[in-house]
């Protein structure tokens, strides 16, 4: 087994997935799965018997779930990366609050598993690089909530002419028909550019697409609350509007806040 292999264990109770996603992971190069359990406990010793670089877990689960051993886990193994897997989004919150890598709700996508595993694959190149055992996860993407200089401004067209805003200042940009506007402490600045273009030339460790309309500064975020069978509401400090995000945005959006 090659030392570069990300090397994963998997638990989870019930055989067929915890079969399927162990012939999911065997189909992406360099990666091994060197062990399964069905349960917390049995799966605190194949970690200390096998040493992985991640588990893949279902939260709930006989005797110790989910949640409990990733506890156990963190004392006794702080360097392996978490990964958990269920089909009950309601847990992404409590699960990002022990610092998961990732959330995967079930049914199982392939694409999105290729996703995780580029985030794993990178956060253990970082760790080999830094030559330490354990690191803090960087953002999504792989950046950090480190602002750098060229995320600090934003720039938008008005006339011949252009209107500079700090980025610190947003609280969130709306689509708003063919055009966007950017709602910020000095008021509202309207602008012709994309949603998408926008996207990209504001801070990805501090911006977050919650749903097709919207782009929600995170550090200006108040609270996320379920308010439809498929959305949450995003209210922000000391500002009155309010925006929607997508309930499949939800866990991504857990994961970010705690880098």
């Amino acid at each position: 087994m090659s030392g570069s292999e990300l090397k994963i264990v998997i638990a989870d109770d019930d055989e067929p997935i915890c079969s399927l996603l162990s012939d999911m992971l065997r189909t992406f190069d360099g990666v091994a799965v060197i062990g399964k359990a069905s349960n917390g406990g049995n799966l605190l010793k194949l970690v200390k018997d096998t040493g992985p670089d991640a588990v893949f877990l279902d939260i709930q689960m006989p005797g110790l779930d989910g949640l409990s051993a990733v506890h156990q886990l963190q004392r006794q193994h702080p360097g392996v990366f978490i990964v958990f897997i269920t089909a009950y989004p309601q847990y992404a919150a409590e699960a990002f609050n022990l610092d998961a890598v990732d959330y995967l709700i079930k049914p199982l996508n392939r694409e999105r598993i290729g996703r995780t595993l580029d985030k794993l694959k990178r956060f253990k190149e970082m760790r080999t690089a830094g030559g330490k055992d354990h690191q803090p996860y960087p953002g999504p993407g792989g950046s950090s909530k480190t602002t750098p200089d060229n995320y600090t401004k934003l720039t938008i067209k008005r006339g011949h002419g252009i209107i500079i805003i700090n980025t610190d200042s947003i609280f969130f940009v709306e689509k708003v028909g063919k055009k966007c506007v950017i709602h910020t402490d000095s008021g509202l600045y309207e602008t012709s550019e994309r949603l998408s273009l926008l996207e990209q030339r504001l801070d990805p460790g501090r911006f977050f697409r919650c749903h097709k309309s919207f782009i929600i500064n995170i550090d200006r975020v108040e609270k996320v609350l379920p308010y439809a069978d498929r959305a949450y509401e995003v209210t922000f400090r000391n500002y009155p509007a309010r925006v929607t995000m997508r309930r499949e945005k939800f866990e991504a959006f857990c994961l970010m806040i705690q880098k």
